[in-house]
């Protein structure tokens, strides 16, 4: 496998490093949870996107944004460390894998603020001809409600998985530290 792969965002989305492609972590089984939330939400919620947008989703957008950076600058500190790097040999796809998996999740927030944001413009319900396609327009507002719960998992997931990383650093360092005691002793014991 050529060096130049590992530096091929799309490449890795559509096709993946030897495993499966980037996209299957968002559209997986669970996406349907997200479809159904999104009909669910566009049939009870009968404001307009551009109302719903500028009321509620967009300022929320903003936590979820600053939520996730932050944790995904813990998380690119964590994956640093020589811990997750031996971790990560153990994965296929490698170091690459924890890598676009966080640049993933970035990218879905940030694809469903900018859609968001064309609804808080009125571009769905001044631009749409709402009153002659009402399914269509439905269709949209089930497609964004969607998202919005995409988004929400994925800000989860960032979290989810610098919390695991953490952890998981804890753990190979208490190993290393077990590993080394038995050396010490028999070091220790062969100075007597």
């Amino acid at each position: 496998m050529s060096k130049d792969r590992y530096f091929d965002y799309w490449g890795w989305f559509f096709k993946g490093l030897g495993g499966s492609p980037g996209y299957k972590r968002v559209l997986n089984y669970w996406f349907l949870i997200h479809l159904l939330i999104g009909v669910i939400l566009a049939f009870c919620v009968d404001e307009a996107l551009n109302n719903a947008a500028n009321t509620v989703l967009l300022p929320l957008a903003g936590i979820f944004i600053g939520l996730s950076f932050a944790w995904a600058g813990n998380a690119q500190a964590l994956m640093q460390s020589t811990e997750i790097h031996s971790l990560s040999n153990q994965r296929e796809g490698g170091f690459v894998e924890y890598v676009y998996t966080f640049q993933t999740a970035i990218l879905v927030i940030l694809t469903t603020l900018v859609l968001w944001g064309f609804a808080g413009l009125n571009i769905f319900d001044k631009k749409w001809p709402t009153q002659n396609c009402v399914i269509s327009y439905f269709v949209i507002k089930t497609f964004l409600f969607s998202m919005a719960s995409l988004t929400l998992r994925e800000c989860w997931h960032v979290v989810m998985g610098a919390q695991w990383m953490l952890i998981a650093q804890k753990q190979i360092k208490e190993m290393k530290c077990s590993q080394n005691e038995p050396e010490k002793k028999n070091e220790k014991t062969l100075s007597e």
